[in-house]
């Protein structure tokens, strides 16, 4: 059983924040789906399945790359048993490329600092295990920038569903808060609005034309709109 873990508890002063702004950590925070998408067509490749961004849309847009591989595998037709093999190997390319390559979204410490400024706390929210999800954090900054962390080490094919949602809030002591969540994807937007959060939504390039209907507004990029206005527009006190 999937649990949420955090670097810390929340403090009473973090308990009394007016509302709690989440953010992707792996999609929001970083390009992470396209180093997903890199590392599976390296992984996949020698099966011989070529991961075309058609492919990865459809079955490649989960947040840890297990079930994705499954997935390719199933759509290839073919009696594949090494998908335990791949995934494990996946998993390790993407721990390299995010050490190696990740690079912070440039408009992001800025609505951090908004935030912050109006008693708004900042959360990053992560999919993998806790020692590759702080290490993301240390080598963006985000640490740096007074932003907590959720990781839950989920490989659900949705992530974060609805109960995610509502287990981290519970867990946190926040059921009450109103929560603002950036997302990247329908999936997580889908969950963020069942748990009754404010979605705001920031696809990429594979999710640039999925539905995301519910959200308070959907932007190219974080910098489309100043952050006082974003925040503005999104906050619920």
């Amino acid at each position: 059983m999937n649990k949420a873990k955090t670097e810390t508890e929340p403090s009473a002063v973090k308990a009394k924040a007016r509302e709690v702004l989440f953010f992707e950590l792996e999609y929001v925070a970083v390009s992470g789906r396209q180093l997903v998408f890199d590392v599976l067509k390296q992984v996949m490749k020698g099966k011989d399945i070529d991961v075309t961004p058609a492919l990865f849309a459809r079955c490649g847009l989960t947040p840890r790359p297990g079930k994705a591989i499954q997935a390719m595998i199933e759509a290839s037709g073919r009696n594949l048993t090494t998908g335990d093999q791949l995934t494990e190997q996946a998993e390790s390319l993407l721990v390299k490329a995010f050490a190696e390559k990740a690079v912070l979204n440039k408009d992001l410490p800025a609505l951090i600092k908004a935030a912050q400024a109006l008693n708004i706390q900042v959360v990053a929210l992560s999919a993998w295990p806790e020692a590759v999800a702080k290490e993301l954090m240390k080598k963006t900054g985000l640490n740096e920038l007074g932003v907590d962390l959720v990781a839950m080490d989920s490989v659900d094919p949705i992530f974060p569903r609805a109960d995610h949602w509502l287990r981290i809030l519970k867990q946190r002591g926040q059921e009450t808060i109103p929560a603002i969540a950036i997302v990247a994807s329908r999936a997580a937007c889908k969950g963020a609005l069942t748990a009754g959060a404010t979605a705001i939504a920031l696809p990429d390039a594979f999710t640039v034309f999925e539905d995301f209907t519910g959200a308070k507004v959907v932007l190219e990029t974080l910098g489309a709109m100043s952050a006082k206005d974003l925040l503005q527009m999104v906050s619920r006190r």
